[in-house]
């Protein structure tokens, strides 16, 4: 398995320093380089593949990292999204993330990129912690994040066509939804969510972050 080296940003330096860092953008921890945002491609393909659970436990080795709840199984190639703890005194109402790695083929899981809210509560209504499309360690991310609140379908639009994200309710708080695009879908804005009537829900922390 190849070695790993986390990056968090609001770990790297003193606390007031951090703060900046900590109020305009998602946090992400990145197995290698730093990674760099690529530019739009063509929108030809939409995340909506049925997630599937996969135990939290399982017989990796004793490097596969913590999870909090189920680790799900995107069904785009083999990345898989799964929460982690956050326990940082700089955020006080933040208290997990969502990671995007990859299942080994020894059953290992990496870490990729983590995002997680970094204003307010971790669990206020609304879209929180979307992290865009970025190419690492030589493979390109889904754009992914969740959402809280009953959300039963999450739309975005890609070069003026519209895309439906995958989603999981995450096993371990059922008001919390996680979604994903496809890695091959970039440029991806306006975010909306919507109930099982198909009413519009309430938007939150929308924007897209990357890096």
């Amino acid at each position: 398995m190849k070695s790993t080296k986390m990056r968090w940003a609001y770990a790297a330096g003193a606390a007031v320093a951090c703060a900046g860092i900590l109020v305009t953008s998602s946090l992400v921890a990145n197995a290698g380089a730093r990674p760099t945002a690529q530019p739009a491609g063509q929108a030809d393909a939409q995340a909506g593949a049925q997630p599937a659970a996969l135990p939290a436990a399982s017989s990796a080795p004793p490097t596969t990292p913590q999870v909090l709840g189920d680790v799900i199984k995107i069904g785009s190639g083999d990345w898989v999204l799964y929460g982690k703890e956050v326990d940082e005194k700089v955020l006080p109402k933040t208290h997990f993330g969502i990671m995007a790695g990859r299942r080994t083929s020894g059953g290992a899981l990496t870490e990729d990129v983590m995002t997680n809210e970094t204003s307010g509560s971790d669990r206020a209504p609304g879209f929180h912690a979307v992290q865009g499309s970025m190419h690492v360690n030589g493979r390109q991310t889904p754009t992914f994040g969740y959402y809280v609140g009953p959300a039963k379908k999450i739309t975005g639009k890609a070069h003026g066509k519209k895309v439906t994200a995958g989603l999981a309710t995450w096993s371990e708080d059922p008001s919390v939804h996680i979604f994903w695009f496809a890695p091959s879908v970039q440029g991806i804005g306006n975010l909306a969510a919507f109930d099982k009537a198909g009413r519009k829900l309430i938007t939150g922390h929308s924007g897209i972050g990357v890096g």
